[in-house]
């Protein structure tokens, strides 16, 4: 066998490899261009160095071969995206959950309640009879402490700790005229 003719069988084969390779770790094309370039040089050396006969079977074999490729391969991963797209349809019920969770989550804003753990600056609280994974707006804040939930931030319950209420009966009318 001639020296051009097993160079060029091995710039395919190695060029399949790189397509296979770019279908199962998609490299951003990377691998997609070098097979391109492998099957081009392979032409290329046919068209060079071999006979009239295996220049057209090699011209006409990357003119056919290259699409007929392509399509197979867009066809395996529209079935594998479809193939995981149903598997993860037992995750949208996850997500209609969350979903449900998050506009739990709305109705805290505003409340009060009190940190059961230290916030440093997330930690445990309770808002409405309920235990909610909270943060601070970034300072510490003690266990026991009341706080007032602020704001809903990417499912997050940020609160702020709220000044000492001094209640209505405890308060003297007397310390203020002096």
């Amino acid at each position: 066998m001639e020296t051009y003719l097993v160079a060029a069988l091995v710039f395919v084969a190695l060029g399949f490899a790189c397509l296979v390779g770019e279908f199962a770790f998609p490299t951003g094309g990377i691998f997609l261009i070098v097979s391109l370039v492998l099957f081009v040089l392979a032409v290329g050396l046919l068209l060079l160095y071999g006979t009239r006969l295996e220049a057209t079977v090699a011209v006409v074999g990357f003119c056919l071969g290259i699409p007929a490729v392509g399509w197979m391969m867009v066809q395996a991963w529209k079935t594998l995206a479809l193939k995981r797209a149903t598997e993860s349809a037992t995750a949208g019920s996850t997500i209609t959950q969350a979903m449900a969770e998050l506009s739990e989550l709305d109705k805290l804003k505003g409340q009060i309640g009190k940190t059961l753990t230290p916030m440093r600056p997330s930690g445990l609280v309770e808002l409405d009879g309920r235990r909610v994974d909270a943060m601070t707006e970034g300072m510490p804040i003690e266990a026991g402490t009341t706080i007032r939930c602020v704001e809903i931030r990417s499912g997050r319950v940020i609160v702020r700790k709220m000044d000492a209420v001094v209640p209505a009966n405890d308060f003297d009318l007397n310390a203020l005229q002096d």
